[in-house]
């Protein structure tokens, strides 16, 4: 990502404006007659430069790398006043359900690591080595379970069993009070 200059991106508009309009772009007078400001090709260009350049003032002068994509927004903290409880979820279910909140899919959701980290770091959470799976999992702490998260029992579609961790109304309710604390590390008690 790169940002502009937004005083130069207005000028450049301009002029890109006035040669779209068959002038110079300097005087702002009519160019000539056989001037390549005149041919139907280049004004066409002209245009579709205008907009690219409009796209990137409206973008705040932010000019995206070559992936196409647009810039994602910060998440918008305000909206978790419109939280309500539905169900028990999984962490990146219920982080879902907080980013739908956005009403957009051009936000930023909330990635389950940070809210992981913290619970671990809270002591409601704990990351242990597997010796059986030859990896490391985490499961709640008798903390965590009182906080409102529980393990529960799932097999795949494989057939292999495995476990999730749950995130009760209390659990969902007290992280979503605390997410912007959360996400920003600070510690809530």
């Amino acid at each position: 990502m790169t940002q502009v200059d937004l005083s130069k991106l207005d000028v450049a508009i301009t002029y890109v404006e006035r040669m779209a309009e068959g002038n110079n772009p300097v005087k702002n007078l009519p160019a000539e007659e056989d001037s390549v400001l005149n041919n139907p090709n280049v004004i066409r260009c002209m245009y579709f430069i205008r907009d690219v350049l409009v796209q990137v003032k409206e973008n705040g002068g932010v000019i995206q790398g070559s992936s196409g994509r647009t810039a994602k927004r910060p998440f918008p903290f305000e909206v978790l006043s419109r939280f309500e409880y539905e169900e028990d979820r999984s962490i990146s279910h219920f982080l879902a359900q907080i980013k739908a909140l956005a009403d957009t899919p051009n936000v930023k959701g909330i990635g389950t690591k940070p809210v992981t980290d913290w619970l671990k770091s809270m002591g409601y959470l704990v990351e242990e080595y597997d010796s059986s799976a030859s990896e490391k999992r985490t499961r709640t702490t008798e903390k965590g379970e009182e906080f409102g998260l529980y393990m529960d029992r799932r097999v795949s579609m494989m057939g292999k069993e495995y476990q999730v961790i749950m995130y009760s109304r209390k659990a969902q309710e007290f992280i979503v009070q605390n997410m912007e604390a959360i996400i920003n590390g600070e510690i809530c008690e």
